[in-house]
């Protein structure tokens, strides 16, 4: 392990990493409160709400794919204080992103029972769904706009702002949740569809407090109509030959996470429970990781951007060495945290919340290698600009090890479900090996930007 005398770069680290640590963890909060409050209603409308946000995740992964190459570009053009050419790429961004959330909301309107059909076949697991995937949609477009200005408020280093959107975020959906699922304060007990419109004021408060930031607080980044009209042909070449690797990286991803979704959904309504309560408990764990994850590519693509390659390998070997730390210690908390999590969960089938601890106890297991991925694919070789790269191996491990394994272990050999979701997640350690091989040579550092 390599860590750095330079305390400027720790400064750096914590004042990306920290605030974007608490945006997450508020972020897991509203989760986890939506999810022990629809979880008091039984098992299958907690399945219900778990794959209906399945749905959902396809359309955030995406959205994800295009705010993130967004920001490797916007990262190294802060680096060297373009903002003009930042509002340009956040215009074609924000393009992109309107058309994507208005097709999902457009699918989750008119064919939800075909949604949820690709994932279950559990007929009140699916009626549940329909109902809450309706409700939920009309936050998509509200959701993308709002959360792909976020991600490009971290890649100029400005992310308090998130805190308080998040924060607000948490109360309203607490206390929305509360008064439609349950019809408190003379509103009427609207059950799940309660929870999807909670989630959809949520949505709308964060929209109008993201807006009244940019237009007081951030003035040189909001986007004018004058933006949005015109288009810079060279801005645009540079967006698509950069930001379309990652926006296929995450789209063959997700293609291929909605193909594990689907084994998992099939093996029954228990074990749909069982990971639900898994994946919050993963959010919470991995909060850390996914902020040592930002700062990394947001300092490897400054450190570019404003040519200062001698510190680039110094910062790199620290920010992967913190990795080595936090990973095992993240893998161990899940662990621990097993009894707790489950005793969130009362009225669950003993059954359904034993299996929940096993699959917990694996994917303790399995945050070793994520970790590193998370540093080093998203983090280092992203920021770094080495797109291309990390689309074929991010991807190439998920379809030729991970889902036909799955698919071996749950319908071939039939074994028990934590381990048929051990066999979909074992190429976290293939793509671990490979990415830090990569980082170890100069062949990542690209400069991306446009010099006029």
């Amino acid at each position: 392990m390599f860590f750095s005398k330079d305390r400027s770069l720790y400064q750096l680290i914590f004042g990306i990493a920290l605030p974007i640590a608490a945006q997450n963890l508020l972020t897991f909060s509203i989760g986890m409160a939506d999810s022990v409050m629809v979880g008091f209603l039984g098992e299958s409308y907690l399945a219900a709400t778990s794959i209906s946000n399945r749905f959902f995740f396809i359309m955030m992964i995406i959205q994800f794919g295009i705010a993130g190459g967004s920001n490797v570009l916007i990262a190294q053009y802060w680096g060297k204080k373009d903002v003009d050419a930042i509002r340009k790429v956040m215009a074609i961004m924000y393009r992109v992103v309107l058309a994507l959330s208005s097709v999902f909301f457009i699918l989750a309107q008119f064919i939800p029972e075909q949604i949820m059909r690709m994932y279950t076949n559990d007929p009140a697991v699916i009626a549940e769904g329909i109902l809450y995937l309706k409700a939920v949609s009309w936050g998509f477009i509200l959701f993308a706009m709002t959360n792909g200005t976020v991600m490009v408020l971290r890649a100029v280093r400005s992310v308090n702002i998130a805190n308080l959107l998040y924060s607000v975020s948490l109360a309203s959906s607490i206390f929305f949740n509360w008064v439609l699922i349950y019809g408190n304060l003379g509103a009427p007990a609207l059950g799940i569809v309660g929870a999807g419109y909670a989630t959809l004021i949520s949505r709308i408060i964060e929209a109008i407090i993201m807006i009244v930031y940019l237009s007081r607080y951030e003035k040189q980044l909001m986007i004018r109509l004058y933006d949005l009209r015109t288009i810079d042909k060279t801005i645009l070449k540079s967006f698509i030959t950069n930001v379309t690797p990652v926006i296929a990286n995450e789209g063959l991803w997700v293609s291929g996470s909605t193909v594990v979704s689907m084994i998992v959904g099939r093996l029954g309504a228990n074990v749909v429970a069982a990971a639900g309560i898994e994946g919050m408990v993963w959010q919470l764990v991995t909060i850390t990781l996914m902020g040592l994850q930002n700062a990394t590519s947001v300092i490897v693509g400054n450190t570019i951007g404003a040519g200062e390659q001698a510190k680039l390998k110094e910062y790199t070997r620290t920010l992967l060495s913190m990795a080595y730390i936090i990973g095992p210690i993240s893998g161990a908390l899940m662990i621990l945290l097993r009894p707790l999590a489950v005793s969130f969960y009362p009225n669950f089938d003993p059954a359904t919340l034993e299996l929940a601890k096993q699959i917990m106890f694996n994917s303790g297991i399995m945050l070793v290698f994520q970790s590193l991925n998370f540093v080093c694919l998203m983090g280092i070789l992203r920021g770094g600009g080495d797109l291309r790269f990390v689309l074929i191996f991010d991807v190439i491990f998920l379809w030729t090890v991970s889902i036909p394994l799955g698919l071996a272990a749950a319908y071939l050999w039939q074994l028990p479900a934590p381990l048929v979701i051990v066999c979909l997640r074992s190429d976290e350690v293939l793509k671990a090996i490979v990415a830090l091989r990569r980082v170890r040579g100069n062949e990542w550092i690209r400069d991306l930007t446009i010099t006029a």
